[in-house]
């Protein structure tokens, strides 16, 4: 199969894309046809080397650590019925997911509904859960006031959608007119650009007492 490589820490120009083996499933695992994989801000770090919160993988490696796909194969001791189910799955720690194939515990598996395409579901495994977690501890209610910043980006649009479902009322905040449109479309209630002077001031203003 083809799949990315690293060899050494640094800039994007490091990877390569060569012919490896396929990788095989081992017990409770499963193998994966790979049809989107998840890129974040974490990837980029780990590719360069930087500081992150564990400790740096073991080079060479296949980045990656969210796929979407088809479970192609199951290992010993994996449940068959998964086998031609599409799934999203996080990694872990093994990487794996810049490939044609990659392996996962057949417990990191989700099934993915079939009106929600491959490479939604991948972002949804990665961000998803910070949105959920960040939403559980804060408890909303129907009736309260969300301030979402970054409100353009893929967790901002999440904490929109989802603080939104709650019944908050939902300010929006995102740099420039392009971004603060795309909250405007995804359901904010008051959307504010926050690079324009005294948004702050518009926002309380908007929201009276509820400040």
């Amino acid at each position: 199969m083809r799949a990315i490589r690293q060899y050494e820490f640094g800039p994007a120009e490091n990877l390569r894309y060569e012919e490896v083996p396929d990788p095989v499933p081992g017990e409770g695992q499963v193998l994966i046809e790979v049809e989107a994989a998840g890129v974040h801000l974490i990837d980029t770090a780990i590719r360069g080397g930087g500081a992150v919160p564990f400790p740096l993988p073991q080079l060479p490696m296949t980045p990656g650590r969210e796929v979407a796909g088809r479970v192609a194969a199951t290992g010993p001791g994996a449940d068959p019925s998964w086998l031609g189910r599409r799934v999203v799955a996080h990694l872990g720690m093994t990487s794996g997911g810049y490939a044609e194939r990659a392996v996962t515990a057949q417990t990191a598996l989700h099934e993915i509904p079939e009106r929600l395409s491959a490479a939604a579901a991948v972002a949804m495994i990665g961000t998803g859960r910070t949105a959920v977690g960040v939403l559980r501890l804060a408890k909303l209610q129907e009736g309260d006031a969300v301030l979402v910043t970054g409100a353009a980006g893929g967790l901002g649009t999440l904490f929109v959608q989802a603080a939104q479902r709650a019944g908050a009322l939902v300010v929006g905040a995102a740099g420039g007119p392009d971004k603060v449109a795309r909250v405007q479309r995804n359901g904010a209630d008051i959307a504010v650009d926050y690079r324009a002077p005294g948004w702050a001031d518009k926002v309380r203003a908007e929201l009276g007492d509820r400040t």
